[in-house]
């Protein structure tokens, strides 16, 4: 695990700069990556598989964000298919998915696109509601079939990302009136699909915790539930009970956002996890201008790694 924890670390060091500074500096950390992967496995198939995976999904994440569908596709087609010739010739590393959540995270960051300036609008409570709901519909069919279809769930639920970003793209792009009611969920202010697509990189960061796969199971588990349930209760019953350091928390959320970690965490590896569910509930609470599911995401993929 000394491997990702290293990797999670310089991704955050990165990219963390890289947005508060709008420095275009994702090369250091891709070519980061690249030695990181090196180092580990020498000149091997697996370094070389890793390096090429990070540079696709860069490439991959770059082109939605600069609105360059045609390439957008292609490379998402070359990404799906290097991922099933991983899966073909048996090669044992989930670390395949975290180099893509690392190199996706790079190319939105090089963009610009999460750094423009856009005028926010006060947000409707029933569609922020429908939007939560939504995400824990998702977050039960993910950990379905991660949970009763074990390797082959792991698999396919890389496939499942791969096609809600492209659900994404599409119906970004597209005038069909279906398709209205996911464009009317968007947060304004925002890129469109930027909470779906955040939610799915953290979400293949997480899955390289998979080797363990408890672990992995209750990072993936906090990621998908707590936060829209956070949200929910909230909504429902914080709007006025408001945290002193961050108006824009509700105790309520915070406090759900907690008991439902612990619940996870108790199941999951056991007491340890209470301890951990509270330091990701104050994380979540502190609030930034980062999206919370990348956040979380190295927060746990770090805690994560040590606990494996």
């Amino acid at each position: 695990m000394y491997y990702y924890i290293i990797s999670i670390i310089a991704l955050a060091a990165v990219f963390l700069t890289e947005y508060y500074t709008h420095r275009h500096i994702s090369i250091i950390g891709i070519l980061a990556f690249v030695a990181i992967s090196f180092a580990t496995y020498g000149v091997s198939y697996l370094s070389a598989l890793l390096s090429a995976m990070l540079l696709l999904s860069f490439c991959f994440m770059y082109a939605y964000a600069t609105k360059r569908l045609a390439v957008f596709y292609a490379v998402l087609g070359s990404i799906a298919v290097l991922f099933l010739l991983w899966v073909h010739y048996g090669i044992a590393a989930t670390y395949a998915t975290m180099a893509f959540g690392i190199g996706a995270l790079y190319g939105i960051a090089f963009s610009g696109i999460e750094s423009r300036k856009s005028k926010p609008h006060k947000q409707d409570i029933d569609t922020e509601l429908r939007r939560d709901y939504l995400q824990v519909l998702m977050g039960i069919v993910l950990i379905a079939v991660l949970l009763f279809m074990g390797i082959s769930g792991f698999y396919l639920s890389f496939y499942l990302v791969l096609l809600g970003i492209f659900g994404i793209a599409f119906s970004a792009n597209s005038k069909a009136r279906p398709l209205s009611a996911l464009r009317s969920l968007e947060k304004s202010g925002v890129f469109y699909g930027r909470g779906a697509i955040f939610l799915a990189i953290g979400f293949t960061i997480l899955m390289s915790l998979y080797p363990d796969f408890r672990v992995a199971i209750f990072g993936i588990a906090v990621l998908l539930f707590c936060d829209p349930i956070a949200t929910i209760f909230g909504l429902r019953f914080g709007r006025k009970a408001r945290l002193p350091y961050n108006r824009s928390k509700s105790y309520a959320g915070t406090l759900s956002y907690f008991v439902l970690g612990s619940v996870f965490g108790v199941l999951l590896v056991g007491y340890i996890g209470i301890p951990i569910a509270l330091l990701l509930a104050l994380f979540e609470s502190l609030g930034n201008k980062l999206d919370d599911n990348i956040t979380v995401a190295i927060a746990y993929g770090i805690m994560g790694a040590l606990l494996a």
